[in-house]
């Protein structure tokens, strides 16, 4: 009955809604005549189906994360852990919280206070359209403030840095200048391989430490039948980092 009422439920959300729609026009062309603008609508419909199921888009973003091991919690400890932007976001007040990403900047608070890494690197500005420019480094040097991390453990890059290139060469930089040799980077576990590709193209070496994990499959359930919010998200998530990534960015 949980099942029942979950697929109902879902059948009448926008999302489901279309998808019904999509369906009873694939019908409705058939029953025409009109075979080849059937042909296309049925393609559509499944394009539509497969982009927004759950358990395509976790697969996808679990084969993103399959390269990248967890960090192992008996290895020596970072002298600097540079933690890619994009893990903020700030109300109306503009006060800074952790995003849907966030985890990478609360994974980065977990390993400074169990002494794991001695400073933590934030970066990035955003060109949000509704909120205007953010500063990204300073966003996420806020939230470990507030995590009990003191001033001296942080530091924010001075380069403004809008895309994952940017940064990787920055903290590159930055590298050489203070003369670090056991770094690492941290970001979420399915967009670490572009990071690290873009690291390796630069010179920078690199231990990588992922977060916020999305390739778990989930067990297969009713209303999964239907696309779904989180399942379009995730598809779209690994279209972009595998565009990124063709693209040198």
């Amino acid at each position: 009955m949980i099942a029942l009422t979950k697929l109902l439920g879902m059948l009448f959300m926008p999302l489901g809604l279309i998808w019904l729609g999509l369906l009873g026009a694939v019908i409705w062309a058939f029953r025409r005549g009109s075979r080849g603008l059937g042909v296309f609508l049925l393609g559509l419909a499944l394009a539509f189906t497969l982009a927004g199921n759950l358990q395509v888009g976790h697969a996808l973003m679990a084969r993103l994360e399959a390269p990248i091991p967890p960090f192992p919690p008996d290895s020596a400890p970072l002298e600097a852990l540079f933690v890619l932007g994009g893990g903020s976001q700030v109300d109306d007040e503009g006060r800074p919280f952790l995003n849907e990403s966030g985890d990478r900047i609360a994974e980065a608070a977990r390993l400074w206070h169990a002494g794991r890494v001695q400073y933590l690197v934030a970066s990035g500005v955003s060109r949000d359209a509704r909120t205007g420019p953010r500063d990204l480094g300073a966003e996420t040097r806020a939230i470990w403030r507030g995590l009990g991390i003191p001033s001296e453990a942080i530091q924010i890059l001075d380069e403004p840095c809008t895309i994952t290139r940017d940064e990787i060469r920055a903290y590159r930089r930055l590298q050489a200048k203070k003369g670090w040799r056991r770094v690492g980077l941290l970001s979420s576990a399915w967009h670490l391989p572009r990071a690290l590709s873009l690291a390796n193209r630069e010179g920078l070496e690199v231990i990588p430490i992922p977060s916020d994990r999305r390739g778990r499959i989930p067990r297969m359930q009713l209303w999964h039948l239907i696309p779904q919010q989180e399942g379009f998200q995730n598809s779209q998530l690994a279209a972009w980092e595998w565009l990124g990534r063709w693209m040198g960015r």
